[in-house]
């Protein structure tokens, strides 16, 4: 029995991160406008902390990506959007970067 519940777990998940899309993103989008953009091709919706304005534009760079799965496009993003995206299931969750301090030179 546990072994069948895996497979249907493993199924689903593959299922899920397999489902691609075609999107662009540049300085104009907003987070809004990109969310709307992946939840019209796909079953993933979006979260996001209270620190994050839907209305802010969050990307530096232009591009698009054509056919990707969700998870390449996250790995992408994270790359060069100022928010960070994880994936949860079916839920993509947003949230402030978190910026290292520059470590002080002990003298």
């Amino acid at each position: 029995m546990k072994h069948i519940i895996s497979a249907c777990f493993f199924l689903f998940s593959w299922a899920v991160f397999s489902q691609n899309v075609t999107v662009t993103v540049d300085k104009s989008v907003t987070l809004k406008e990109f969310f709307k953009q992946i939840e019209s091709q796909t079953d993933f919706k979006f979260a996001h902390t209270d620190q994050i304005n839907t209305g802010q534009k969050y990307f530096t760079q232009t591009r698009t990506y054509k056919n990707i799965s969700v998870k390449e496009l996250v790995n992408e993003l994270n790359k060069s959007a100022s928010v960070q995206f994880s994936i949860v299931g079916n839920n993509i969750f947003v949230k402030q970067k978190v910026t290292k301090a520059p470590k002080k030179k002990i003298s």
